[in-house]
């Protein structure tokens, strides 16, 4: 691979952003130079050089919890919380196969490359087409965490809720087979270890409270055989947040985790909105790492995660987007404004709202630890991956913008992305994606759509008829606590 020199970028450091040159040589930036004489001496060594002027050079963005299969469920029923709105994600999701399940993984990262994202951690629910998600993921260009899901405890046993028949089967999760998914597991391990190095593979409990005590001891058991990191959702609603009190009365159930071995540096909980003080000291001891999906939070109804109190217990936070059928578009800039944001408006104390500089690189360096960028340098430093994103400040929003990161936050969008370099390899230059053929996949996703319609319409109607019997049940564990 070509040495590229990527030339007079306004470059992102730790508090403000530098005109500078940066190298890159295979996946991994080679040296980073500031003053003129420098810069020339870096562009002489390459074999490309990229005038980017104009630009901002930031890291790669990182979404650190996404459900990727999703993207093809874009604009389905969004619009309750999600005790109930699950029943359609499941519904609708029964209806895809290993053709839908790849079209969906390569139109999510076409969307995460056109936003400037370069990783992803996808928790991934449909375990029967996993390997189809691994060679899709391999073909995006895209980094990426894969955790395939794992529970035997469906929300409506957990919460004694009484399913009527015509939604029974959709609602049930039945025993697994522990040996099988091990074999399975160790599959998808050797699938990761042969390829590009870009895709990884992570244990994806669906949640704690969906996995039963054999679950748990799977999960010890297979993070410790494999060595691999563990991403779940935990104490994202109210409702979870109840049952969690009821089932573990003596210390909740992150103590429980503690107690059972689970809580340890690799382990990322997504959302984690409905925590207590002890609970998060208790994180951040283990070196757990948390998802923040404010998006998805609002969508749902579920809750606005305390990122202040995160940041006084000293926990990792990265930021997710979710899935595209409760988060909305995958991106980051958005997202990040609402991380930056939303404290504000139950704090008085303008001192304590996180700052700029704090949540872009929650959305950058803490989303590569998460996405586990291993023990190398992070942001734009000789040594760091070569995940880059240029972005355009000579559009009328960014013109006029001063070298600040406050700026950059509070203005940049997805829509000034210009180009994205994941590994040392372009996958978005001119407006075009080169990791694959784009608009190939586009003419092929609305046939794919329509056969997620057509074979889910029975099952949605049953949930739009008997939806109202479900809500009655499930309203006593959404009220505040």
């Amino acid at each position: 691979m070509t040495a590229i020199a990527i030339d007079g970028a306004h470059i992102l450091t730790e508090r403000r952003f530098a005109r500078g040159t940066v190298l890159i040589e295979g996946g991994t930036i080679a040296a980073v130079a500031r003053h003129d004489d420098e810069r020339h001496a870096l562009c002489a060594a390459a074999a490309e050089v990229v005038a980017a002027h104009g630009t901002w050079l930031i890291p790669g963005l990182v979404s650190a919890h996404t459900h990727a299969y999703a993207t093809l469920l874009r604009g389905t029923q969004s619009a309750l919380p999600l005790e109930l709105w699950a029943l359609y994600t499941i519904a609708y999701g029964a209806g895809l196969d290993d053709s839908a399940i790849a079209t969906a993984m390569l139109l999510h990262a076409a969307e995460c490359i056109r936003s400037g994202i370069t990783g992803i951690v996808d928790h991934f629910p449909h375990v029967g087409q996993a390997e189809a998600a691994l060679a899709a993921h391999e073909a995006s260009g895209l980094r990426v965490l894969f955790a395939p899901f794992v529970q035997d405890i469906s929300d409506y046993d957990l919460f004694g809720i009484d399913v009527p028949p015509a939604l029974r089967a959709l609602a049930a999760v039945g025993p697994l087979d522990c040996p099988a998914f091990e074999d399975r597991f160790a599959g998808f391990a050797a699938a990761a270890r042969g390829g590009s190095g870009r895709v990884m593979l992570a244990l994806g409990p669906n949640a704690p409270q969906r996995c039963s005590p054999a679950l748990w001891s799977l999960w010890r058991r297979l993070r410790e055989r494999h060595a691999v990191p563990v991403h779940a959702h935990a104490l994202e609603t109210r409702a979870q947040a109840r049952i969690a009190q009821q089932r573990w009365p003596a210390g909740g159930m992150i103590a429980a985790m503690d107690e059972a071995g689970l809580l340890a540096d690799g382990l990322t909980l997504a959302h984690a909105v409905h925590t207590s003080a002890a609970e998060r000291e208790l994180l951040a001891r283990r070196g757990v790492a948390v998802a923040h999906n404010p998006l998805s939070n609002l969508t749902l109804g579920s809750g606005i995660m305390p990122l202040g109190a995160y940041a006084e217990a000293g926990v990792t936070v990265g930021i997710g987007t979710d899935a595209s059928n409760c988060g909305g578009r995958h991106d980051l800039f958005e997202a990040m404004r609402l991380a930056l944001t939303l404290p504000r408006a139950g704090e008085p104390d303008a001192r304590t709202w996180p700052s700029a500089e704090r949540i872009l690189t929650m959305a950058t360096t803490n989303g590569g630890r998460i996405l586990g960028s291993g023990p190398r340098p992070t942001g734009i430093a000789a040594g760091a991956l070569a995940d880059l994103v240029l972005v355009r400040r000579s559009n009328a929003v960014n013109t006029l913008l001063a070298e600040t990161i406050d700026g950059f936050v509070a203005h940049a969008g997805r829509d000034a992305v210009e180009a994205v370099m994941i590994d040392g390899r372009w996958v978005l230059r001119d407006d075009r994606i080169l990791a694959f053929d784009e608009p190939r996949l586009l003419h092929s996703v609305a046939a794919v759509h329509a056969q997620i319609a057509e074979r889910s319409a029975p099952t949605i109607a049953a949930i739009d008829r008997d939806l109202g019997a479900v809500a009655a049940q499930f309203a006593p564990w959404m009220q505040p606590f």
